[in-house]
């Protein structure tokens, strides 16, 4: 009768069990004698400890990083990540700290270390900083929540970033913001261009298919952070437009910053021409317009600002706050006393930001609050208007008056040194799409 050959599977079970066999068992074998005879072997057995290691979760954590996505929650995050932690939910969603600071947005990154349970044992995410405002000198603070021995604990630390120096150029075929994204150049970069040009270019309607840009900005980025770069500050510019060349340069003086023109004169209107980022005139000064509500003919003493609602509202002009809440058909609004008795009020706002009330100090360009349709409103906007001496003026008018101030002594033998630098990096922009200076 034929014998069938060993299967695999039967091959692989035997030399298991052998295996098994040769680590708990040891054979000693005695030499040789001297006729070249084995000699009777001696079994030696040993009993081996073969206890499994589990892991009790004190081991070194698994760091995890995940950019939040639009719609994300903490809890969906750490599911995301492998996390299965619901004391850290309760605990983030009762802890002052946490809750305040644990604003999620979108394109940031969360960092999380977990044990071996899934337990969360560090969480990072920087709630703050230098992405939220490009103008902003506020330093960037980190939300953090960690497990101890006493449990877990949260606290808001300082957050190291690197910052590098970039430069780009573009060429306008249709819009502003149609070339600077070609070119790569960030929205919050495009943003501040349009602002420090706004009073001697339109860039809505003057713009011509070949105008040129060139500039300088900061970026700032966390340190060991996953995040993209953020730009920050520009530093220079320089726009040919319509054959005539435009140029700013940003130099500090006396602990404050403003752009200037090559010759040392400021750029700084005494007004904004726009209080808001991102915006186009829907209704004009008029001493008649057409009441949209009340339908009838009166007078519109100020300017009306289209926009989502959201939008942030910018104070036209350094001043001290007269007034910060709630008026009629106004809605929410906030009034601004200037020097020379000027005065600014901004209606229909969504929100008034914390810290604007009554009495406080405004420079120009802080953030007031967000545009909304509260009031008297059939659509989200923002009503601005201006004020002298008690009497409505035109807005438009009078912010693009007024002569620049120049730079004088040592002041202006310091920003002709800036300028050099400036106009070097500005020289290299044409032929790098991107360079980085420590």
């Amino acid at each position: 009768m034929s014998r069938r050959a060993p299967t695999l599977k039967q091959a692989a079970i035997a030399f298991a069990v052998a295996g098994t066999l040769a680590a708990v068992t040891a054979f000693g074998v005695d030499p040789l004698d001297d006729a070249g005879q084995p000699a009777e072997p001696t079994l030696v057995t040993e009993t081996l400890q073969l206890s499994p290691q589990v892991a009790d979760g004190t081991a070194d954590g698994y760091l995890h990083s995940e950019l939040v996505r639009r719609g994300d929650t903490l809890a969906i995050l750490l599911a995301r990540m492998g996390a299965n932690d619901a004391e850290f939910l309760r605990f983030a969603g009762t802890d002052a700290t946490a809750r305040r600071a644990l604003v999620l947005r979108p394109g940031r990154s969360l960092r999380v270390e977990l044990d071996a349970l899934g337990r969360v044992q560090r969480l990072a995410y920087r709630g703050t900083g230098f992405d939220d405002d490009p103008r902003s000198t506020q330093a960037a603070r980190r939300l953090v929540v960690k497990r101890t021995t006493a449990g877990l604990q949260s606290f808001e630390e300082s957050v190291p970033v690197e910052r590098n120096t970039e430069m780009r150029s573009a060429e306008i075929r249709s819009s502003l913001f149609a070339a600077t994204d070609a070119a790569g150049i960030p929205e919050s970069v495009a943003i501040q261009i349009a602002e420090i040009f706004a009073g001697d270019i339109d860039m809505q309607r003057g713009l011509q298919r070949g105008d040129r840009l060139r500039v300088v900005y900061d970026v700032l980025r966390e340190t060991d952070s996953f995040d993209a770069p953020a730009a920050t500050r520009v530093l220079a510019a320089e726009f040919v437009s319509g054959g005539k060349t435009h140029r700013a340069f940003w130099f500090e003086r006396q602990g404050k910053g403003e752009y200037y023109d090559a010759d040392g004169r400021s750029l700084k209107r005494a007004f904004l021409l726009n209080p808001l980022e991102f915006s186009r005139v829907t209704s004009g000064f008029s001493a008649a317009r057409l009441h949209p509500i009340m339908r009838d003919w009166r007078a519109h003493r100020g300017v009306d600002f289209a926009a989502p609602i959201g939008t942030r509202v910018r104070a036209a002009a350094d001043g001290v706050i007269a007034f910060s809440g709630q008026q009629r058909g106004y809605g929410n609004v906030v009034i601004i006393n200037h020097a020379n008795d000027q005065t600014t009020l901004y209606a229909h706002l969504n929100e008034i930001y914390a810290g604007v009330r009554k009495g406080a100090r405004i420079d120009q360009g802080d953030i007031l609050g967000t545009v909304g349709m509260t009031g008297w409103s059939t659509g989200p906007h923002l009503h601005y208007e201006l004020l002298v001496r008690g009497q409505h003026v035109d807005p438009l008018q009078v912010a693009r008056a007024g002569p620049p101030r120049a730079l004088e002594g040592a002041e202006r033998t310091a920003f002709g040194r800036s300028l050099e630098v400036a106009r070097h990096r500005l020289a290299l922009a044409d032929s790098l799409r991107a360079a980085s200076f420590q």
